[in-house]
C-alpha cells in the first residue's frame, strides 16, 4: 500500500517517538512541565463538574470533582505551549465509602485517564489522557471520603495562528486498588470504575480555554515516504562534565494500520531506548552510579492533512542498573495517550527534534551520586529521515 507501513498481522511495529500519538494532539493544547519559548501569562482554570461514575457493588453514583490546570492565556505559532499538570479533587459519597469499608479496605490507591476535548485549525480531536495518579487515601470510619488526581500533560508547537479550544472530555476512567492494613488485597481486588460527565438541564459548562495562537504561519510541507518498521536515529544530548556526546536511539511501538473516525485508537508497547557511549557509561562509573532513573519529554512531529504540530510526550524513566563493565543503556515509557478523530485525513508522524530528560544517578546504598540530578537534553542530528508513518483516518 503506497504511503504506508503494514504487516500481515493488521497491526504495525512502528519504532520513533510516540508515532500516532504525534496525531493525537492534533489540537490538543494540554501540555505538561514547562520547556524553552513557554509564552503567554499563566493562569489556572478549574471546573467545578458532575460525572456519573459506575461502582462494584452499589452501581452508577454521582461524583463531585474540581478539575484545575494551568493554561496559557495566549501561544505563538512556532514556539512551545506548555500548561501545568492537570489536578482533580474528587469526593466519594458515604455510601460508595461505605461498600469498600465493608470489604475491609484500609486504604485504595490507583491510576486514570482523562479525555480532553480539542479544537484547532478546523480540527476536533478528543484525547485520553493516561498515566494520571490516583492519591493514596485512607478510608475514614465514617462519612464521605476526598481525594485527588494528578498527572503530567503533553506540551506542543503548533504552526499556524489561530484558537486553540480546550475542553473537559465526556470520559474517565479510573482504575483503584483497594488494600487492608497489612497492605494486602481486599476480595475486591482492583476496581475498574468508569465515569462520564453527567447530563443536566442546562448542560455543564465544560470549557478550559480558548486559547488564541498569533503570529505567521510556520508550517512546513511534510515528506511521505514509507517508513522502517525499526527507526534507529542518532542523538547528540549534553551530559555534565564531559558535554556533548553522540547517543543511540530506538523506539518501538504498536499502531493501528489505520483509524476510524469516531472511534477510540491507542498506542501500545511504546518503548524509547538508548545505548550509551562509552564517554557517558564511564561518567556514570566514576561517579558512583549503580543505578539511573528519571522523567523525560520526548518529541514528535504530526501532520493531519495540512495542520502540523509538535507534540512533547511526558514519560518515565524506570530505575535501571548500571553495569560495571558492559555497555550502560536505558530507556523511556512514555505515557502514551489514545484518541478519537472526529474528520477522515491523512496522519504523518515523525520523530521530533528532541528529546528533554532529567536524571538521576544512584549509589548502590539509593544515595545520589555527585552527579546530583541533573538536565540531559537531546536533540536528533541533522540528514536522518525522522518519518515514521502515513496512516489513513477513515470515515
Amino acid at each position: 500500500m503506497s504511503g504506508r507501513i503494514s504487516s500481515s498481522s493488521g497491526r504495525r511495529r512502528v519504532m520513533a517517538v510516540v508515532a500516532s500519538v504525534a496525531a493525537a494532539l492534533l489540537g490538543a493544547g494540554v501540555a505538561g512541565s514547562a520547556s524553552a519559548h513557554e509564552l503567554g501569562a499563566f493562569g489556572q482554570v478549574t471546573k467545578n463538574l458532575t460525572y456519573s461514575c459506575t461502582f462494584p457493588l452499589v452501581g452508577p453514583q454521582d461524583v463531585t470533582g474540581k478539575v484545575a490546570i494551568t493554561l496559557p492565556d495566549s501561544g505563538t505559532a512556532g514556539q512551545r505551549i506548555a500548561p501545568g499538570d492537570l489536578n482533580i479533587s474528587v469526593t466519594l459519597q458515604d455510601n460508595i465509602v461505605g461498600a469498600l469499608r465493608a470489604f475491609g479496605t484500609a486504604y485504595a490507591q490507583g491510576t486514570g485517564a482523562a479525555d480532553v476535548d480539542a479544537n484547532y485549525d478546523g480540527k476536533q480531536l478528543t484525547l485520553g489522557i493516561p498515566g494520571l495518579n490516583i492519591a493514596r487515601a485512607d478510608i475514614p470510619p465514617s462519612g464521605p471520603l476526598t481525594t485527588t488526581i494528578s498527572g503530567p500533560m503533553p506540551n506542543l508547537v503548533v504552526y499556524k495562528a489561530g484558537t486553540i479550544t480546550l475542553r473537559a472530555g465526556q470520559q474517565f476512567n479510573a482504575k483503584v486498588d483497594t488494600r487492608k492494613a497489612d497492605g494486602t488485597p481486599t476480595p475486591l481486588g482492583i476496581l475498574d470504575v468508569p465515569c462520564t460527565i453527567k447530563t443536566t438541564d442546562p448542560p455543564q459548562d465544560t470549557l478550559f480555554a480558548n486559547i488564541p495562537v498569533s503570529g505567521p504561519s510556520t508550517a512546513e510541507s511534510v515528506v511521505r515516504p514509507l517508513g522502517d518498521v525499526n527507526k534507529n536515529l542518532t542523538y547528540t544530548c549534553t551530559f555534565p562534565q564531559i558535554g556533548n556526546q553522540q547517543i543511540q536511539g530506538n523506539v518501538k511501538a504498536t499502531i493501528p494500520d489505520t483509524v476510524a473516525v469516531g472511534q477510540r485508537a491507542q498506542i501500545s508497547n511504546l518503548v524509547i531506548g538508548a545505548q550509551f557511549n562509552p564517554a557517558t557509561a564511564n561518567l556514570l562509573r566514576s561517579n558512583q552510579a549503580a543505578t539511573v532513573e528519571g522523567r523525560a519529554y520526548a518529541d514528535v512531529d504530526a501532520t493531519l492533512d495540512t495542520t502540523r504540530i509538535t507534540i512533547g510526550i511526558p514519560g518515565s524513566i524506570p530505575q535501571t542498573p548500571v553495569p560495571p563493565t558492559d555497555p550502560a543503556s536505558g530507556s523511556i515509557t512514555p505515557d502514551v495517550p489514545s484518541l478519537i478523530f472526529y474528520q477522515a485525513g491523512t496522519l504523518d508522524v515523525a520523530a521530533g527534534q528532541q528529546l528533554n530528560g532529567t536524571v538521576t544517578p544512584r549509589k548502590s546504598d539509593g544515595t545520589a551520586t555527585a552527579l546530583g540530578t541533573f538536565a540531559l537534553p537531546c536533540t536528533v542530528d541533522p540528514g536522518q529521515d525522522q518519518h515514521i508513518a502515513t496512516v489513513p483516518i477513515t470515515a
